[in-house]
C-alpha cells in the first residue's frame, strides 16, 4: 500500500500498537496475535516459529490518510498443505486456562445485526491488555472474513460484533490476568 509517488502510509496507533498481525492456520487450530516492530517507515518485522502448513495472515492497521480493508494473505510454510476448517457448533461454553474460567453467554447471531458477545469472568476482572479489558478476533471457517472487536465500554467484557455473511465462525477471546494473556476459543453459527 503506497501513495501515488510510492511512499508507504503513516500508520495510526490503535490499541497501543501500529500493527496487529494475526496468523491462523487454514484449519483454524493455530492462532497468533503478534505486534511487528517498526524497522523504518513502511517496514515492520516479527519473529514467530510456525509448523509446516498453510496459514492466513491478516495485517490489521489503520492509516492516517487512507482507507484500508483487512484481507487474508496466504502464508505457506514448507510443503505440507493444511486444509480449510469444517467447524461444528460447540456445546461447552465455558473454557478454563490456567485456573481462569471464561464463559461465552448464549449467542444468537444474525447477519447485518449487532451481535453482543458477553463473556462471564466468574467473578474475576481481567487486567487491561493493549488498552482494553480484552480483544476478540473472529474468522469464518473459509478463513476469509476477519473481524476484530474490542469491549463496548472501558469497564465491560461485552463485545459487539457485526457479520456480513452467514456461516460458522471461530472466536478467539483474549483476556489478561496478571502477566499472562489467555486465549479462549469458541465457535458460533451466524444465520441469515
Amino acid at each position: 500500500m503506497e501513495d501515488h509517488i510510492g511512499n508507504p502510509p503513516v500508520l495510526a496507533v490503535q490499541h497501543e500498537k501500529e500493527m496487529h498481525f494475526i496468523i491462523v492456520s487454514n484449519d483454524l487450530e493455530k492462532y497468533y496475535h503478534l505486534h511487528p516492530e517498526k524497522e523504518q517507515q513502511g517496514l515492520y518485522t516479527v519473529k514467530q516459529v510456525l509448523n509446516d502448513g498453510t496459514y492466513q495472515a491478516f495485517v490489521d492497521i489503520a492509516t492516517e490518510d487512507r482507507a484500508y480493508q483487512v484481507t487474508p494473505n496466504t502464508l505457506q510454510v514448507g510443503t505440507k498443505e493444511t486444509s480449510k476448517a469444517n467447524l461444528d457448533g460447540m456445546d461447552n461454553w465455558t473454557i478454563e486456562r490456567n485456573g481462569k474460567r471464561v464463559t461465552l453467554s448464549d449467542v444468537e447471531a444474525k447477519v447485518e445485526e449487532e451481535v453482543p458477545l458477553v463473556f462471564d469472568m466468574h467473578g474475576e476482572k481481567p487486567d487491561p491488555h493493549l488498552g482494553a479489558l480484552g480483544h476478540v478476533v473472529i474468522i469464518d471457517e473459509d478463513v476469509e472474513q476477519y473481524i476484530h472487536v474490542h469491549p463496548a465500554a472501558n469497564d465491560t467484557t461485552t463485545f459487539n460484533a457485526h457479520f456480513s455473511k452467514p456461516g460458522m465462525y471461530k472466536i478467539w477471546a483474549e483476556f489478561k490476568f496478571g502477566d499472562n494473556v489467555h486465549v479462549y476459543p469458541f465457535v458460533i453459527e451466524v444465520k441469515e
